[in-house]
Order: C-alpha cells, then structure tokens, then sequence
C-alpha cells in the first residue's frame, strides 16, 4: 500500500511538472512578418544583445523582444491568442500570458477566458475573458485600451471594470488605475486601422468584431432616429423625413 501511494505521488508530481513545462515552453510562433522585424535575444554570455531578423515560422521564447521598424508589422500565435505589432513597436513577452510594450501599439485576440496580464512603463492591467483590443503606449507610461469584440473585464491597481466592445479606457500609468472611458467608432477604426486590415489572414475574432461593429451602426441609427426621427410638429417631421438616409 504504501509502495503504491509513494508511485501514486510521483506520479502526480511528474504530471504536476510536466504540465507546468509545457505551459511555459510553448512559445509563440511567427506566422506574418513584414518589412523588417527583429527578435532580440540575451545567451547571458554577451553584455549585447542577439539581433535576428524575425521570420514567417520562427518560434519566440519568454524574455525576447520584439521590435518593429517603419511600415513593418508582425503577427505572433500561441494557443489561442494571436498578437499582432504594427509599425514602430517594442514589446517583450514577459511570461506564458503576460507581455510587456515600451511604445507603438498592439492588437491582442485571446479566445479563452483566462487572464492575460499586460503592461507598459508604468501602466499594468489584467484582462479576462474572450476579447479581442488594441491597446497603443500613451506619453505618460500608461497606455489607451481599445476593446473590438467582447466585454472583458480589465483590473489596474483597486480599479476593475467591464468594457464593451466600441470603448476605450486609459489605464494611467502615474496612478496604476483605469482613466475615463470613451466610445469610439469602431467602422471607421475597422477600415483604417493596418493592425486590423494590412495581414493576409483575417483576424481569428473577426465574425466577432464585425458584430460588434454592427450591433454598434444599430444603436448610433436608434440615437440619429431618437434625435431627429421622432418630431414633434410638422416642420420638425418634414425635415426628419429629409434627412433621413
């Protein structure tokens, strides 16, 4: 008996460890790289940094930087998360759900509903659920989430809130806290935003994002209509009828 509950808990220490192996090896993979996209790596031998040219198939381990130059951009995936660097971007993969970005901006797809913890020079957040967000590095150190699909809720220092799709929230860096929230449009950011639209492949969540930009068109024509539709004399209702679309 206690031979089998000494096998039992090497067992469970194996698999114990195993699993946690595997979680933390898996790297992300590069599966678009643009016009120059470099992977800095430390061999702990050299005071400098290894410089490689980052491409498409390149696997990216814990601690490397990723740096973007002009008009360049990247797409990395792991599991189910997909980032994408646009132009003029630092960014260092901290750990297996935690990144890090000096400047420039990202775009983040997670299809799970765990956290995934992001940080910039003095701005940190954790964000759960399925969502997909840019999130772009603000002067003073914080940085600008901007949520594209899903409601996720987004937790800075003792502040935590739900932030649907078409908002976007500060997450200031001087306070370690959620800033004011906006609504953004969220059509006019699907066609002229590259991290969106400038890859061969369409973003994973992108059945996602186009509902949330719909379901977005809806609500903007029910405030138009609201405003204008609903008159209250004859002159006011003719002019609604004019300008109506």
């Amino acid at each position: 008996m206690e031979r089998f509950i000494n096998v039992f808990r090497y067992f469970f220490w194996f698999t114990l460890l195993f699993s946690s192996w595997y979680v933390f090896a898996e790297p992300y993979q590069v599966t678009e790289s643009v016009k120059g996209v470099d992977i800095f790596k430390e061999d702990g031998l050299s005071p400098l940094p290894i410089i490689t040219r980052a491409k498409k198939g390149d696997y990216l381990n814990s601690n490397h930087f990723l740096s973007t130059g002009p008009n360049s951009f990247c797409e990395i995936k792991k599991d189910l998360i997909t980032i994408r660097l646009g132009s003029n971007v630092l960014s260092k993969w901290v750990g297996p759900r935690s990144w890090e970005i000096f400047e420039g901006s990202i775009l983040i797809c997670k299809d799970d509903e765990d956290n995934f913890q992001l940080s910039s020079k003095a701005g940190f957040a954790t964000i759960t659920g399925k969502c997909s967000f840019i999130a772009e590095v603000t002067s003073n150190g914080g940085f600008k989430f901007i949520c594209l699909s899903g409601k996720p809720t987004i937790t800075s220092g003792s502040s935590k809130s739900k932030i649907p799709a078409g908002r976007l929230v500060l997450v200031l860096g001087e306070t370690d806290a959620l800033g004011n929230a906006y609504d953004i449009d969220l059509l006019l950011l699907l066609k002229s935003s590259l991290l969106i639209n400038a890859f061969e492949e369409p973003l994973p969540t992108m059945s996602k994002i186009g509902l949330a930009v719909y379901s977005q068109q809806l609500k903007i024509k029910g405030k138009y209509n609201a405003l204008i539709g609903d008159a209250t004399s004859d002159k006011n209702r003719f002019l609604s009828e004019v300008a109506s679309p």
